[in-house]
């Protein structure tokens, strides 16, 4: 899963950090009120201390309809870093610990723990996860090479991530380094047809670092209204980390926000990826955007993108459109078809001091419709 789970758990839990204790807790009729009477549970989410449950509804048709849980711990409330006179004031991630579970209608689960260290006002940022999937997918070959057609596979995988950031200055650039492990056991259905993957890749394990070059000038983790982020991360698969495999891979994403008007917000955010070498079946460049089926898209080079439109039509509710697409190739210059999907979506300001929305975005890719349930922006990075 890449740790998509455990980065799910891990940034919803931030957007439900603790107000510093000591505080006098509201009254009982107004922990699910604000002061205009509206449905907000930020007063309620200001007398929680140390461990939140986190219970996260998955959609994706790769795997079916299931449920990811969390028990998150707080060690902050979430920064405001910047000057306000400036215009340089915006708001971090606080610092997050989490053990996380999921488990799904087709048999997938899995099971792990992931911290996220913001220190020093955010100019230092860790990232670490390690856990343990059992994947239950459909393998459609690289570039749909199998002619639309698939071959279900199980894959119990061992994932392991650490990484750690510094800024540069008084820059918003940042830079570290980065290490990453998958280890695989993997079992596919060959009643019907070969799958093309060597024998060797089935029971294996990939190790390597990289280094990871970062920018970010949100004004806000979970509903940004202006801004870049983005990263350019390079890595070494070797033999010599432990892996079975030696391969370079290259990972980049740039999200960026333009308000077009006070209550209108544009997204944009494009990939691109690229896996070289003698890559396994597992590791390889797949496209991941909403509406679209995650890893049935694979091969060397991936390129994708989406684009949203949100707007702010009352206090507490945000309609959106967006679209998607992308596409697969062994070179960025002999890409595949490409694949679009589309939808719309709606948020509510369930916690307004947390600036924290929830809603459902409903899309259509792939001949398929796909409901998505999640909190903040899909797009939140750590």
């Amino acid at each position: 899963m890449r740790l998509q789970l455990a980065a799910v758990a891990a940034t919803c839990a931030t957007a439900l950090a603790q107000e510093p204790t000591g505080q006098k807790e509201p009254a009982k009729q107004e922990l699910f009120t604000d002061e205009t009477g509206a449905f907000d549970v930020s007063n309620f989410l200001s007398t929680k201390v140390g461990f939140l449950p986190i219970a996260i509804p998955i959609t994706e048709p790769a795997i079916g309809y299931g449920l990811a849980v969390g028990l998150s711990y707080f060690h902050s409330q979430p920064p405001v870093v910047g000057d306000a006179q400036a215009g340089t004031q915006r708001t971090i991630m606080p610092s997050t610990s989490v053990l996380f579970g999921a488990a799904t209608e087709n048999g997938t689960w899995a099971l792990g723990g992931g911290h996220l260290g913001i220190w020093d006002e955010g100019r230092v940022r860790y990232a670490g996860a390690a856990g343990y999937a059992s994947l239950n997918l459909d393998w459609f070959g690289r570039d749909q090479s199998l002619g639309g057609r698939s071959i279900g596979y199980t894959n119990d995988t061992t994932f392991v991530y650490q990484s750690i950031k510094f800024q540069l200055g008084q820059s918003r650039i940042f830079v570290g380094p980065e290490y990453r492990f998958l280890g695989s056991d993997a079992t596919f259905d060959l009643s019907a047809l070969d799958p093309g993957i060597p024998q060797p890749q089935l029971h294996s394990k990939t190790s390597g670092v990289g280094i990871i070059l970062g920018y970010d000038d949100l004004d806000h983790p979970y509903q940004p209204s202006r801004g870049l982020k983005g990263e350019l991360i390079v890595r070494e698969q070797a033999e010599w980390l432990g892996g079975d495999f030696t391969y370079a891979q290259l990972r980049s994403y740039l999200i960026g926000y333009v308000p077009l008007a006070p209550s209108v917000v544009l997204g944009l955010k494009g990939n691109y990826d690229v896996t070289g070498g003698s890559a396994p079946f597992y590791d390889l460049s797949t496209i991941n955007v909403r509406g679209l089926e995650k890893f049935k898209y694979v091969d060397s080079d991936a390129v994708y993108g989406e684009s949203e439109l949100r707007w702010d039509f009352a206090d507490r509710w945000t309609a959106l459109v967006f679209g998607s697409g992308g596409a697969v190739g062994s070179a960025l210059d002999s890409l595949g078809e490409f694949h679009f999907a589309g939808g719309a979506g709606g948020r509510y300001l369930i916690a307004g001091k947390y600036g924290l929305r929830m809603g459902i975005d409903v899309a259509y890719g792939d001949q398929q419709w796909t409901v998505y349930v999640g909190m903040g922006t899909g797009w939140t990075r750590p």
